[in-house]
């Protein structure tokens, strides 16, 4: 049984140190909801699919779908899942009705398009399948201590460098999800106040991962010491405010 200790560890061996603050989380989520997943799966914006990875294991998603500019390309290589999908960020290259399950970790907040991501989701998916997918909400924004010492200006600037076209309301979210035509089983809240300003301090702190990475091809060159963290890590994201979640996981099923 996989407990957000070991996806903590994970994050913190391989990945810049502000993933640990919500990576685990997310990853916890989907690993207790994995029930509700069923082959042929689609990861909707796959990325270099070491989320899949920790999450579920090497070749247990069918496709990994994302952009042909997309670091989709790492996990073709690493063999993350059967098969990896580039597309336009229109069309998804598959039929009506084709996968019981669809997955998507923090994808749909980037989308330029959203409605129509939506549809072409809900297209793909088989009548009775699910999709699970975690959102970015409108507080991430107002959680931010940078907003709170510069205002509107930093949002638009986090807004800019994120690429976040979609910071909705959870009922927001939930709105869209049923529009769409899906049914919502569960909504959990994720990502409170504190652990949100920690992610976002640590994004600075990270710099040194981002220049690793660009000149060595890799996140973390000392993992152990990254793993000194770990208790730290697991104190901030145990401590809770159930009033102040700036994310949420959602369970949707195709009617």
């Amino acid at each position: 049984m996989k407990r957000i200790d070991y996806f903590i560890k994970k994050y913190l061996e391989n990945r810049p140190l502000f993933h640990a603050f919500i990576r685990p989380q997310e990853a916890s989520l989907f690993y207790e909801n994995q029930r509700y997943i069923k082959s042929p799966i689609l990861d909707f914006g796959c990325g270099d699919g070491f989320f899949s990875q920790i999450v579920f294991g090497k070749g247990k998603i069918n496709i990994g779908l994302d952009l042909i500019k997309s670091r989709a390309n790492e996990a073709e290589k690493e063999n993350i899942y059967q098969k990896v999908v580039y597309y336009d960020e229109k069309t998804i290259p598959y039929p009506d009705d084709y996968f019981r399950t669809v997955i998507s970790n923090c994808v749909l907040e980037h989308l330029p398009n959203l409605n129509y991501s939506l549809k072409e989701i809900h297209r793909v998916l088989k009548p009775g399948g699910y999709f699970l997918a975690t959102v970015m909400t409108d507080r991430w924004e107002e959680h931010l201590l940078g907003s709170k010492i510069f205002g509107k200006f930093y949002k638009n600037f986090m807004r800019k460098i994120q690429q976040h076209h979609n910071l909705l309301t959870m009922k927001q979210w939930g709105n869209k999800f049923i529009k769409t035509g899906f049914k919502a089983i569960k909504s959990i809240g994720y990502f409170h106040q504190n652990l949100a300003q920690h992610n976002e301090l640590f994004h600075y702190l990270s710099f040194p991962s981002f220049l690793s990475h660009k000149l060595f091809g890799r996140w973390v060159i000392f993992p152990k010491l990254n793993l000194s963290w770990k208790s730290y890590f697991k104190k901030i994201i145990s401590s809770n405010n159930p009033d102040s979640f700036a994310a949420c996981f959602y369970l949707l099923w195709k009617t």
